[in-house]
């Protein structure tokens, strides 16, 4: 589970954004402040993993926050993820806050789907830091160090009925986590904690449209099983 703060001094967007994220299996929200004081402390003593930071706060800005947190993150040897969830649409602070290393900035009045597309982003590059593969693909770099999902944006733009971009993405990187393996649908949607009858939909239109091959496998009990892996 990935513990997520926000920092949003509007009761009414807090309330929003909190409960959009603790609809992701993956996320659940720990605590929420609306002004800056404790926030660092807060984040250091917990080890948080991910935070949703507003860029004006009554008693400080945002970008203060992130550069008080990347200074104790260096001393406490930690590392704090970023999503600017905000109304400033100023580049200089958008600029400076990728230059801190954020994962996304978002500009009020957001779409609660560009949301959940900035948590899709992080689950990517979080699934791919994580890997103990010590060699890259282009896709996997990019989409650690980019924001890039090359392999669902290479998808046409109008999806079949019951197909989500989103859970697709989820069990597209899956697949991609582990590149020599060959996954059973209960496999994925256990890492997924989701239904393996919905898992296999999505597998099986991945197949289809080309992105992922499937093999049969007969083990030496039991009935044939179908097998997924990454096309190379």
């Amino acid at each position: 589970m990935i513990d997520v703060v926000i920092i949003e001094d509007d009761p009414m967007v807090s309330m929003i954004t909190e409960k959009i994220i603790n609809t992701e299996k993956e996320f659940n929200v720990s605590k929420t402040f609306f002004k800056g004081e404790g926030v660092v402390d807060y984040i250091i003593e917990n080890n948080i993993e991910l935070i949703i930071l507003d860029m004006y706060l009554p008693d400080t800005e945002g970008l203060n926050i992130l550069e008080e947190l990347r200074k104790r993150e260096v001393k406490e040897n930690q590392y704090t993820n970023t999503i600017f969830v905000t109304a400033s649409n100023d580049k200089e602070h958008i600029e400076k806050a990728f230059k801190l290393g954020i994962v996304d900035y978002l500009i009020k009045p957001f779409e609660f789907e560009r949301l959940e597309e900035a948590l899709g982003r992080y689950l990517s590059k979080k699934i791919v830091s994580s890997s103990k593969k010590k060699i890259l693909t282009q896709d996997e770099l990019d989409k650690l160090y980019h924001g890039r999902n090359n392999e669902i944006n290479t998808l046409e733009n109008e999806l079949p009925k019951g197909i989500s971009e989103k859970t697709l993405e989820k069990v597209m990187n899956a697949v991609v986590s582990d590149p020599m393996k060959e996954w059973s649908s209960k496999e994925i949607a256990d890492l997924l904690e989701s239904s393996a009858v919905t898992v296999k939909k999505y597998l099986d239109y991945l197949t289809e449209i080309g992105k992922i091959k499937s093999d049969i496998s007969y083990g030496s009990v039991g009935r044939p099983e179908v097998k997924y892996k990454i096309k190379m």
